[in-house]
């Protein structure tokens, strides 16, 4: 139950309001204006702090925490992985809500844009810390922060972002992003990274290293050696020797589409 919505001005006072208890901060609103809670709730509405800037550039691509889905989805110089990841969002009237702070900090289990951003090796800046963390790290530590921005290094990185669900605007089963400086003639730093969309979004290490610095395999060879890799979770949507079969699939063909669509047979 939302008691009270504060509108600081600077992020300085926003940081301030966050020390009441029960309050939170409210970017587009997705699931806070949901009636999920009874409990008393301060919002702390982000829209004056200007952290909806999307600034590209050469080396680095600056999103800031307020840029809604659909602002990602518009951009034409924000990485084409990225767009095509919040596009997996099939309604505007939500891309036009969720932000990408809120979708970073809230990380919801079937997200696209978050595996995404771990293999496009995103950066994440909190206001109070002097430095930027790996959005790696950034969940692994369940940081509370107040999210300003999440950078992109090396924007123009060839990535690709697959997922799997019953209709357009059904929870995802699998997530499979993928980018590399480079796939032919030869693999140079790959990241994979799969998701079974039940709150596991694994780094395939195993697979990159196998990878690096070879010629593409064959699709057979891709998918099997990822399958050593994988233990997806079942869940309501489908069974764990599914998500394994598709996983490997979507690995394959994220692989593909990087190289054009060639392997070595």
């Amino acid at each position: 139950m939302v008691t009270e919505i504060l509108r600081p001005t600077t992020v300085q006072e926003a940081l301030r309001a966050r020390a009441a208890p029960g309050s939170a901060y409210l970017g587009g609103g997705t699931w806070l204006n949901a009636p999920y809670s009874a409990k008393p709730l301060i919002l702390i509405s982000l829209e004056k702090l200007g952290l909806g800037a999307i600034e590209p550039a050469e080396r680095q691509c600056v999103i800031g925490a307020t840029a809604s889905f659909q602002q990602i989805v518009d951009h034409p110089r924000v990485p084409n992985s990225l767009r095509k990841a919040a596009a997996l969002t099939a309604s505007r009237t939500l891309r036009n809500m969720i932000t990408l702070g809120g979708e970073v900090a809230l990380h919801p289990a079937d997200s696209a844009l978050i595996p995404a951003l771990v293999a496009m090796g995103a950066e994440v800046s909190i206001a109070d810390k002097k430095d930027s963390v790996s959005i790696q790290d950034f969940l692994s530590e369940k940081d509370e922060g107040l999210i300003l921005s999440v950078a992109i290094p090396d924007p123009a990185r060839p990535g690709v972002v697959l997922a799997v669900s019953r209709t357009s605007h059904s929870p995802r089963s699998l997530v499979v992003a993928a980018s590399a400086e480079s796939i032919q003639p030869r693999v140079s730093g790959l990241r994979l990274v799969a998701s079974d969309c039940v709150g596991t979004a694994l780094r395939l290490t195993r697979l990159e290293g196998l990878l690096e610095g070879r010629p593409l395999p064959a699709r057979s060879e891709i998918e099997e050696e990822a399958r050593a890799e994988l233990s997806p979770r079942a869940d309501v949507h489908a069974s764990s020797q599914y998500k394994l079969y598709m996983t490997r699939v979507l690995v394959a063909d994220a692989l593909l589409r990087m190289a054009g669509g060639k392997a070595n047979t």
